[in-house]
């Protein structure tokens, strides 16, 4: 009895996950691909053929030997991702382009452009066949991975054995810049496409030439976003000074050189490492409602345990949810003031923690 139980649970198992793993196909069966076309009416000798009512004909289809029931994927065409701050796509447009304009203090957007995609090409390994600089770039062959597919059948399934899908093909990257440099286009081909099965040459799938194309610009556009956002944190670090002031409300306050809404921003992380949670905020009126909580909550018996009552964290301030941080800029300049109870913390208090606010945010404030 246990056997057949567990055998049934494993059975299930198998069956679920099978499901769930051919995300590329439509759901319901695939019973039509047996069905054989129905030869022409014969109408016996002396009868007249009734006239067929042309709104319920069928037109002929062209035949094609693209994939079909299972083969045939229900994805959408891949889509050009424009993560980079100051990027964007052409809506509507088929072709795989992205163009780029400078931000902030960017000086030369063609020159950071074309050193990202080198640095991509390389990092991917593509071999690079003909290049002209800030032009063009065409790779040699590249091999890729195209995921897999559960093979059909019980035991297939036990065994998780797998249909594995790669491709073989090229890219060439045409860059368009104007004379100015701020602003900078790339547009991707892909071309001697092969597709594969288990080895074995395949029919290309519909949309693997964007799926392909799309990819590459959206891995560019991850990589740049990526060091832009390091290099704004480097930036925002290296003038990230805290000190102390007073807030245009004549209230003690720490100051530092930045805008609102960066300011706005690094808070999150200020309180993960100071051990403040946030239970409330209102951006309008600049205040973040927190809970003061170092090494995380305490349950319910922690919090019997009256010898740990004096677990103040590192900022050596009582335990709760009675603090607030109030934000206001003026003039480039970030202000932040700290009530514990609806009062302003002292200027003793913030003497006292002013080192481990600093650091916190010069070093966790990302």
């Amino acid at each position: 009895m246990k056997f057949w139980r567990g055998f049934a649970i494993a059975a299930t198992v198998a069956a679920v996950a099978g499901c769930a793993s051919q995300r590329d196909q439509a759901q319901g069966g695939f019973d039509y691909l047996e069905i054989d076309e129905r030869p022409p009416l014969l109408v016996p000798e002396g009868m007249t053929a009734v006239a067929q009512n042309p709104n319920f004909r069928i037109p002929e289809a062209a035949r094609t030997d693209g994939p079909l029931g299972p083969s045939a994927t229900i994805r959408s065409p891949r889509q050009v991702m424009p993560l980079v701050p100051g990027s964007r796509v052409e809506e509507g447009s088929r072709a795989a382009r992205i163009w780029f304009d400078a931000i902030e203090d960017m000086n030369n957007v063609a020159d950071w452009v074309w050193e990202e995609l080198l640095a991509l090409v390389e990092d991917q390994g593509y071999g690079i066949e003909d290049m002209q600089e800030k032009d063009y770039l065409r790779t040699q062959m590249i091999e890729r991975d195209q995921g897999s597919r559960a093979r059909a059948g019980f035991f297939n399934r036990l065994r998780r054995d797998r249909i594995d899908f790669s491709a073989e093909y090229s890219l060439f990257v045409n860059m368009q810049a104007p004379t100015h440099g701020r602003s900078a286009m790339l547009e991707v081909d892909a071309s001697n496409i092969r597709y594969f099965e288990d080895g074995s040459e395949r029919t290309l799938p519909m949309f693997l030439q964007r799926e392909l194309e799309a990819s590459f610009l959206n891995d560019l556009s991850i990589r740049m976003q990526r060091n832009f956002e390091r290099q704004r944190v480097a930036q925002v670090r290296s003038t990230r000074a805290l000190r102390h002031a007073e807030s245009p409300q004549g209230d003690p306050a720490f100051a530092l050189d930045t805008s609102f809404e960066a300011g706005w921003v690094m808070m999150p992380g200020v309180f993960e490492y100071l051990g403040f949670i946030v239970e409330d905020l209102n951006q309008t009126d600049g205040v973040y409602m927190v809970n003061y909580q170092p090494g995380g909550r305490r349950g319910f018996f922690s919090r019997l345990a009256f010898w740990r009552s004096s677990d103040r964290g590192m900022l050596d301030l009582p335990r709760g949810d009675d603090y607030e941080f109030q934000l206001d800029a003026r003039d480039g300049v970030l202000y932040v003031v700290i009530r514990y109870r609806d009062e302003v913390l002292d200027e003793e208090t913030m003497d006292r923690i002013f080192p481990v606010l600093a650091e916190a945010f010069s070093e966790y404030a990302d």
